[in-house]
């Protein structure tokens, strides 16, 4: 008798096996262009609001590039920036 179970479980397995492949291509892919953008790409990484990012900035307290009047962030400089401040977990 088949059991369908066994189906379920290969094809979860093989799902499985894809995303792992997906996730290591997308952490060895090369950064780009789009790595560097402006206030929303700063909203979208650290999740603060544009009032926040700005006091941020002005105390030179986030990473940020400055081109005239226009600021400029990057994603990997940011997600260091989150790390830095991550709390140890209690043991």
């Amino acid at each position: 008798m088949h059991n369908p179970f066994e189906t379920i479980n290969a094809r979860l397995n093989n799902l499985e096996a894809l995303t792992l492949e997906a996730l290591q291509h997308l952490r060895s892919a090369h950064p780009t262009a789009a790595e560097v953008g402006g206030i929303a790409l700063a909203q979208e990484v650290t999740r603060l609001s544009k009032p926040r990012i700005y006091a941020l900035v002005s105390a030179r307290a986030i990473p940020h590039s400055k081109r005239g009047n226009k600021l400029y962030f990057n994603r990997a400089e940011l997600v260091a920036w989150l790390e830095e401040g991550r709390r140890a977990m209690a043991r």
